[in-house]
């Protein structure tokens, strides 16, 4: 195994697999925590508790935690499908379908409650490649693997090793189709040492049969053997590992086992040649899936209608503007567009219209396309970035349209050159969020494209002249902007600006963002408790906050809070909160006058430093330094302006580096007197 590891691992269901499975997880050291949920939560609760005390003596890494319910899992990059209902099987042949009416109920239900969900299912109820086509179906999930064929096929590998008393790392060879009576040994593909060799179909059958036969009769349930089947599922899946893996997957519409090829987790189908009657085989438990399948889907699966049936929807539209630059959001969803309006209008200018023109984000709730993209994407040869914090894996064709997909957050994206930007979504509020984002951007490359640069800075403004605060992250720029604001500037922006040099001035524009103010300065400022009030109401801040910091609000807790990267966990707030909950004002635009460069030390007087530091292009982003907002879609031109006429007029200006403690008064009396 590789030294790569994966994120959270969800496992539903704790009876032999699942605890065998969570076993393997918590032993492997190669994911960083397993989630367990089962139907009453006695069972998983008791099985984290096991698992807990197992890490604690193997010394692994990885986390046990109990999970209340299947929704929970959202956030985990795989989840192991494994529950089984309670029902006795008496079934003499087809047993693994005995379990068909008894667990549908269950699957689906699971699946409706991870619906959308994004990353990795591996399905290993019986009969798995029923129970994983009703998952995917219900569920619209578009990586949906069961693992029957795995089993089998380390099965026949094992089997003919013995017959023909050779290693069985010597021997090649696939099981396909149902994981059941109708599995299909490929034989005439199967190769000893390379060399083809006489297949006893006949004895390998038998064996196929009694062996899970002879581990019920001793144990009462197959777990190792299926659990093994699901590790390799998931380390392929999950880009962990490469190579060929035997899984129940919809290829062609037919959902049966299969070798897949997977590299850096992506797979490819990989079928071997069969002789005639192999090929036989193969469409008959194609037949007798599909016929077990299709009563079940009209019980389970929901009916979606035609595009012919489906109801028109009205669509609402917000057109953004600043300087001379606009984009459109259209949506079908009007909390898309009024949330632009929130969002925008503060600094930029936001709009309702009724007709648009000119660049277009189109962002709507259409979890089928989300399904479809997403799958467009995991099939295809994909890059992968991280963009606002949410990793995204995208796609460019020949002709330049761009397909990308954040798993994390269920949304799509399509950007066609020349055409409109579409956002696809499961849900409004991460639908808006996108589409603020990059109705952000659009507007972005057009001033960029129009000689606009973007300077790291925060800024306040009072009768059109503009302070500008920069520095390193942790230099205080967000401090001093709100120290300003509070007495008597208006706000311009909190991290970065857009400036450009007109008739001799520099010109800045606001980067309209959630403003992050850190538990602590929100109580310096002495606006922590008007904070929690507003939250304790129910009134909600900006949704990119971490919930930890909503849980210390309302707890009354100040200490400030901290990722294990050492960044600090802030409340974020929306640009209109900065008014309505902080009483501050907030500019729309002004002109540069002074720049200052602060620098926090605990314990210090307030004071100017003498230094001469002057702004840099390191200062100024870039399409090589921008960490948050990659160009995935091209928005950006592919010549960015020229920064040396700025740095020549930036460094004209006053500019004076300060010192400031943590006595508000005391700074806030510096920087007024600073600022002039």
């Amino acid at each position: 195994m590789t030294g790569a590891k994966a994120g959270a691992i969800g496992v539903i269901g704790a009876g032999a697999v699942g605890q065998s499975v969570a076993m393997l997880l918590a032993a492997g050291g190669w994911c960083e925590s397993v989630h367990v949920v089962s139907r009453t939560g006695l069972s998983a609760r008791a099985l984290v508790t096991d698992l807990e005390d197992m890490c604690q003596v193997t010394g692994s890494p990885v986390r046990a935690v109990h999970a209340t319910s299947p929704g929970g899992l959202m956030s985990c990059a795989a989840v192991v499908v494994c529950p089984r209902a309670e029902f006795i099987n008496t079934s003499r042949t087809n047993v693994r379908m005995g379990g068909l009416n008894a667990n549908a109920p269950v699957i689906a239900a699971l699946a409706a409650a991870l619906a959308h969900y994004q990353g990795l299912v591996v399905m290993v109820t019986n009969p798995v490649d029923v129970m994983a086509r009703l998952f995917a179906e219900v569920s619209g999930c578009p990586r949906v693997y069961g693992v029957g064929s795995n089993t089998d096929t380390a099965r026949y590998r094992l089997t003919l090793a013995h017959i023909l008393d050779v290693p069985v790392e010597e021997v090649e060879g696939h099981v396909i189709g149902e994981h059941g009576d109708q599995a299909v040994v490929c034989a005439s593909a199967t190769r000893v040492n390379g060399h083809p060799v006489e297949v006893p179909v006949g004895h390998v059958r038998r064996e196929l049969a009694d062996r899970p036969a002879r581990i019920n009769a001793g144990l009462g349930r197959t777990r190792c053997g299926p659990a093994g089947a699901v590790i390799a599922a998931l380390r392929a899946g999950l880009g962990l590992e490469d190579g060929v893996v035997e899984l129940s997957v919809n290829h062609e519409r037919r959902w049966m086992g299969i070798p897949l090829r997977f590299t850096a987790g992506r797979s490819s189908v990989c079928l071997p040649r069969l002789d005639t009657a192999e090929a036989r085989q193969l469409v008959a438990a194609d037949v007798k899936l599909r016929d077990v399948y299709e009563p079940l889907a009209r019980l389970h699966v929901p009916a979606r209608p035609s595009w012919k049936e489906k109801t028109a929807v009205t669509r609402t539209a917000t057109r953004i503007a600043t300087a001379t630059q606009a984009v459109t959001v259209i949506s079908n969803t009007p909390v898309v567009t009024e949330w632009a309006i929130r969002y925008f209008g503060p600094w930029w200018n936001a709009t309702s219209i009724t007709a648009a023109d000119g660049p277009q984000v189109i962002a709507d709730v259409n979890p089928t396309r989300v399904t479809e993209i997403a799958q467009r994407v995991a099939d295809h040869a994909h890059e992968e970035t991280v963009y606002a914090n949410s990793s995204m894996l995208f796609d460019r064709d020949d002709d330049g349209t761009v397909l990308a997909s954040q798993p994390d957050d269920k949304l799509t994206y399509r950007a066609e050159p020349g055409g409109p930007l579409h956002i696809y979504g499961c849900e409004d509020v991460p639908v808006a969020l996108a589409a603020a984002r990059l109705a952000r951007e659009v507007v972005r490359g057009q001033l960029v494209a129009d000689g606009w640069s973007i300077l790291h800075a925060s800024a306040v403004v009072r009768d059109g002249q503009t302070v500008l605060t920069l520095g390193d992250k942790g230099a205080g720029k967000t401090t001093v902007g709100l120290l300003l604001a509070r007495a008597g500037w208006q706000l311009l922006a909190n991290d970065r600006v857009f400036i450009r040099r007109e008739d001799g001035h520099l010109r800045v524009l606001p980067w309209p963002s959630a403003a992050a103010i850190g538990l602590g300065l929100l109580d310096a400022l002495g606006w922590y408790d008007q904070v929690r009030e507003c939250v304790q109401r129910g009134e909600q801040l900006h949704p990119t906050q971490h919930q930890k910091v909503t849980d210390a609000l309302h707890s009354g807790s100040r200490t400030p809070l901290w990722k294990d990267s050492g960044k600090e966990l802030k409340p974020q707030f929306f640009p209109d909160q900065l008014g309505t909950w902080l009483g501050l004002t907030l500019a729309t635009e002004g002109h540069a006058a002074r720049i200052l460069f602060p620098r926090i030390i605990p314990g210090a007087d307030p004071a100017l430093l003498d230094e001469d530091r002057a702004v840099a292009a390191g200062d100024f982003f870039t399409a090589g330094t921008e960490d948050r907002y990659p160009d995935v879609f091209g928005l950006l031109p592919a010549d960015l302006p020229d920064t040396e006429p700025l740095l020549q007029l930036l460094g004209e200006l006053p500019s004076h580096a300060v010192v400031l403690g943590y006595d508000v008064k005391a700074n806030t009396d510096l920087l007024v007197q600073v600022a002039g």
